[in-house]
């Protein structure tokens, strides 16, 4: 074991001649308590630049939101949506922030017990969904498949009240910390309290749902580290800088602020009895032993013609220090991925531009991190569906927009694709099932092609689909026999006719 100075605080090192080396970062873990300080920005030795950690995180959790999850049973649909909207929002996002903080977290679905009063049976079928440290918690995974858990072993302090005391005289009773392990199986929860080493059969319980509800998920998944990385490791070193720029320059400040007095004096005896009679002593001709000179509350000064005062003041590197923070803030903006106006930063001249610019970046990850956590929502959505009975099904999931301004670049875009698709479609270029499938891509929400064909007969009236527009279409074919595009991509026409042919 060896301890690293970054944010990977251990790793492992091993290797063989026979079987070859393995990755020097195998097995490494994240050093949690170290994130977590950057994060709350309450490390001893960071707190001057971690206040960037919190920002990096938390807006890209904003920024992910909370998908939804379609499939073709439109009654599961609405079930699903339901769990993730109304009863595990909170849970998901900080699923997503201590992911992306820890590198890894763990979630855990849980039923209510019906010994709560205040629990409903609805609320009970949705589920609870909590976040549990990784720390806690050591997973045994099934030989022949990493998906299936075998054993789970949780472990929480908890305060246990140990006695009754002495309420008539005021003494109350004690409270003991005790370490409490949970130990989960497809068969049964038990707990052993570590405390007292000793079965807790009071709190066992059978497991009626056949697996162990947990799930491990990772941030930023590398298989040459076999575990998650944490979106603060690379910026760690400049939050480091950062923390050390200021704290230099906060002291510096110090020499500089306050200057100091300069006198150029031909004798120090005159000018000593003259501005500080109360420290002469006329009979020695000297200083009073123990007598500080003070400036404080002097306005007026006695100098002789050829004597001078002035101020010595150290020259400020604010300015200096000033450029080297830009700098590192620039770094971490990098090396995070994080636009600086979520620093409160825009750059002047070109903002937009630059924002822009920087902007790119942030979208891309945004879209990788959906990516990444879409499985982890999916196979918690597949085991509310195992505990309530229903017929599984894998939901897809789906993203709002990231901006509103993509939102109207993504219609007009879309708007212009319909339009070149509604063309081949006219020219048989492609069928109307092709039209559909190639559509459905950007509409997860559409059913399949025929059940689609089907609902869609439905949306308008028989009659006005015989009323011919206004500006008939150009015809597919020219005189000359060739397919003509002129005016077509930007003719209204089409698409009402095109609307009205898609269900006939």
């Amino acid at each position: 074991m060896f301890t690293w100075n970054g944010l990977r605080s251990q790793f492992k090192v091993q290797a063989s001649r026979f079987w070859g080396t393995q990755p020097a970062y195998d097995n490494t873990i994240v050093n949690y308590d170290m994130a977590r300080q950057l994060y709350r920005n309450d490390g001893v030795n960071s707190q001057l630049g971690a206040a960037f950690c919190k920002p990096i995180i938390n807006l890209a959790v904003d920024f992910i939101g909370v998908p939804s999850a379609s499939t073709e049973d439109e009654e599961l649909t609405d079930f699903l949506n339901d769990c993730m909207h109304d009863y595990w929002g909170s849970e998901i996002k900080q699923m997503f922030r201590n992911c992306m903080r820890d590198s890894k977290t763990i979630i855990r679905l849980r039923v209510p017990n019906l010994d709560d009063p205040l629990m409903t049976m609805e609320e009970r079928s949705y589920g609870c969904l909590e976040t549990v440290e990784p720390e806690r918690c050591v997973i045994q995974y099934h030989p022949g498949n990493k998906e299936v858990i075998d054993v789970a072993y949780i472990t929480r302090k908890i305060l246990v009240i140990e006695g009754t005391g002495d309420i008539l005289n005021g003494i109350m009773p004690q409270e003991r910390e005790h370490e409490i392990m949970e130990v989960i199986t497809k068969d049964d929860f038990t707990y052993f309290d570590k405390t007292q080493r000793e079965w807790m059969p009071e709190l066992a319980q059978p497991n009626p749902y056949g697996i162990v509800p947990l799930i491990e998920v990772y941030n930023e998944y590398d298989t040459s580290l076999t575990g998650g990385q944490s979106d603060l490791e690379s910026v760690y070193p400049f939050i480091q800088a950062a923390h050390d720029v200021l704290a230099q320059s906060l002291m510096a400040h110090k020499y500089h602020s306050t200057p100091k007095i300069k006198f150029k004096l031909t004798e120090v005896a005159t000018f000593i009895r003259n501005n500080f009679p109360d420290a002469w002593d006329e009979n020695t001709g000297r200083l009073k032993p123990n007598t500080p000179l003070s400036w404080d509350g002097k306005s007026i000064v006695f100098l002789q013609d050829s004597e001078d005062a002035g101020f010595i003041e150290a020259k400020s590197v604010l300015n200096d220090s000033r450029q080297l923070a830009e700098f590192l803030i620039d770094c971490i903006a990098v090396a995070s991925e994080t636009p600086k106006w979520a620093f409160m930063l825009i750059d002047s001249g070109s903002a937009n531009q630059a924002n822009n610019a920087q902007t790119l970046p942030f979208t891309k990850k945004i879209e990788r991190k959906r990516i990444q956590f879409a499985k982890p929502l999916q196979k918690v959505l597949k085991m509310i569906q195992h505990f309530n009975g229903y017929d599984i099904q894998l939901p897809s999931i789906t993203w709002d927009v990231q901006h509103p301004e993509q939102l109207a670049t993504w219609a007009q875009a879309f708007q212009y694709f319909v339009m070149a698709l509604e063309v081949m479609a006219q020219r048989q270029i492609i069928s109307d099932n092709t039209y559909r499938e190639i559509v459905g891509q950007f509409l997860p929400q559409m059913e399949a092609p025929d059940q689609e064909a089907a609902d869609a007969a439905n949306n308008f009236d028989a009659a006005a689909a015989q009323v011919k527009p206004t500006n008939s279409p150009p015809s597919s074919t020219s005189s000359n026999g060739h397919g003509s595009t002129s005016n077509i991509a930007t003719d209204e026409s089409i698409i009402v006719a095109g609307a009205q042919g898609k269900g006939e």
